[in-house]
């Protein structure tokens, strides 16, 4: 085999693992932290799911009604007469409170997402009513558990933590998608154990002192909105772990749901790893090397070779089963729908991808905000913040040149050996 064809068979190989790579070095004994499990006095904390809209999605009623004096539904101030009105009697039934938060505004309309609603919200400290050092558990409204939330907060606490990332995994999958998203998620969630600033929308917590600092300088961009979270928590120097608590959230159960939520997360995803690539990327290198050189910016690179070696494909098929035996074996049960596998990663990387860039630049253009990453770094001395500043600009710089040089090479090797340029000197 070639030189050429094994860089591409390289190349490739590393995308289609895109959902499903394995993690070889995992650090999991500084990142992780286990669950206790022990009765005692019911500790002081807030659940805080968002709801805007329509109250029917509010959908986990029957989670949070365990917990009904700890729950505070967070909403805005935009919603309809006949939306407050449903939302009092849920909160009149079960024993809920809840709290209306002011938006910003672009193009005369208030951006309304779970973001700038908890922004809003941890903004006014008056609307908790809770010490500043509360832990607050921010869930979507369709996410629940099975385990008791107060050991949850029990280990929190225990630990001395300031932030969590928790373990969100698909509730009760059945159709093909959903089971392929199950995969997806368990393995994304394994990976918390080495990455514990990856935050998940569906489901994260933190102090209530330690939310209010860190959606001050929340960008309230909804597209990536829930990594910001923990990554700028990281930076700002807030201790944050991994706690292996499941709770359990609805995925899409069809193909177009699917398609949709992925754009809106490359989307994100374009924003962190490209648009923010300035932006303490260091920090998380095999994220810098994987995502921003290898996803986002040599999607064009990607292409070329696909057009110029297409039989590539049926190797990398292959290639992913092998890789996916590996990562299930003795660990969970097979189903035949893994064998979709490496085309559900292909869609992602190739397809879905460039779909998101677009959303990525329509979402800027209607919020009037590139969704750049703001740090507050006061406690930080002068030398150090030169220091990151040099290794922000070092290592974006370093990637882009990478990106454009590889590209270049490729590409004219291709204007002069590829298979179309064969076909049009016929």
């Amino acid at each position: 085999m070639t030189e050429s064809a094994l860089l591409i068979l390289f190349t490739l190989a590393v995308v289609a693992m895109i959902d499903y790579l394995p993690r070889l070095f995992v650090s999991s004994a500084k990142k992780t932290v286990k669950n206790l499990e022990r009765r005692g006095k019911i500790p002081d904390f807030l659940i805080m799911p968002t709801v805007y809209g329509n109250i029917s999605y509010l959908q986990n009623i029957s989670f949070l009604k365990k917990y009904a004096d700890k729950v505070l539904i967070c909403t805005s101030v935009h919603e309809t007469p006949e939306f407050y009105s449903d939302l009092r009697k849920a909160c009149i039934k079960y024993g809920f409170r809840y709290a209306k938060a002011e938006l910003p505004f672009a193009n005369g309309k208030p951006i309304k997402n779970a973001y700038t609603i908890y922004a809003g919200i941890f903004k006014n400290q008056d609307k908790l009513r809770v010490p500043k050092d509360t832990p607050c558990v921010l869930i979507d409204a369709d996410t629940y558990s099975e385990q008791n939330v107060n050991n949850l907060i029990r280990t929190f606490k225990q630990h001395k933590l300031d932030i969590a990332s928790l373990r969100c995994e698909v509730a009760k999958p059945k159709t093909t998608i959903e089971i392929l998203q199950d995969f997806e998620y368990t393995l994304a969630m394994d990976n918390r154990r080495m990455d514990p600033w990856l935050t998940s929308g569906a489901c994260n917590m933190a102090k209530a002192s330690v939310f209010r600092h860190v959606f001050a300088n929340h960008s309230r961009f909804f597209a990536g909105g829930d990594i910001e979270i923990g990554k700028l928590a990281q930076v700002m120097g807030y201790k944050i772990r991994h706690i292996p608590f499941v709770f359990y959230t609805a995925a899409p159960d069809t193909f177009k749901q699917w398609f949709n939520q992925r754009i809106i997360w490359f989307a994100g995803g374009f924003r962190h790893h490209v648009v923010n690539l300035t932006s303490y990327s260091w920090h998380h290198f095999f994220m810098l090397f994987y995502n921003s050189l290898i996803i986002y910016l040599l999607l064009p690179l990607r292409w070329i070779e696909l057009v110029n070696f297409p039989l590539t494909l049926l190797v990398l098929i292959g290639l992913s089963w092998v890789y996916l035996a590996i990562l299930i074996h003795g660990k969970r049960r097979w189903r035949k729908e893994y064998l979709l596998l490496p085309f559900y990663s292909f869609l992602q990387s190739m397809i879905i991808l460039p779909r998101g860039i677009m959303r990525y630049c329509k979402l800027a253009w209607t919020q009037r905000s590139l969704g750049m990453l703001r740090y507050d770094l006061k406690a930080k001395n002068v030398g150090t913040r030169i220091l990151f500043k040099t290794l922000n600009i070092s290592s974006a710089g370093m990637i882009l040149y990478v990106a454009i040089t590889f590209t270049i090479a490729r590409l004219g090797y291709w204007l002069h050996n590829g298979y179309i340029m064969h076909f049009f000197a016929k």
